[in-house]
């Protein structure tokens, strides 16, 4: 019985996660987010929203394939800069510095979300 209740929180719990990540990775929203931020025109929304549906579909292929992680991590953060470079092209000067800070910000908060990365 206690394990059954385990295995039931334990499913609760990464369900629970899962939803509340979801958003994050979506194009749609991740352009959202990025023209509240930056104050972008539709265009540039636009723009941006098929810059993060062309990275999401290239993650997703490297989630799908088997291989070697650290070959993986290394093949995402390459992913992660090109998709930096194409969005820079699209910003205006005051963007691309507000760009920047934003970058900064997520780079911080994903050092936090390592393991020992207070």
């Amino acid at each position: 019985m206690l394990r059954k209740l385990f295995v039931l929180a334990l499913l609760f719990t990464v369900s629970l996660s899962v939803v509340i990540a979801q958003p994050r990775f979506d194009p749609k929203e991740r352009a959202k987010e990025l023209k509240e931020r930056l104050k972008l025109d539709d265009k540039q929304t636009k723009q941006v929203e098929d810059i993060y549906a062309k990275q999401s579909e290239q993650m997703q292929g490297m989630f799908n394939s088997s291989g070697d992680r650290e070959q993986m991590r290394d093949q995402m953060m390459k992913l992660r800069e090109e998709t930096n470079k194409k969005i820079e092209k699209i910003l205006t000067g005051k963007q691309k510095a507000e760009y920047k800070k934003y970058q900064e910000e997520m780079q911080a908060r994903r050092q936090q979300m390592r393991p020992g990365g207070n």
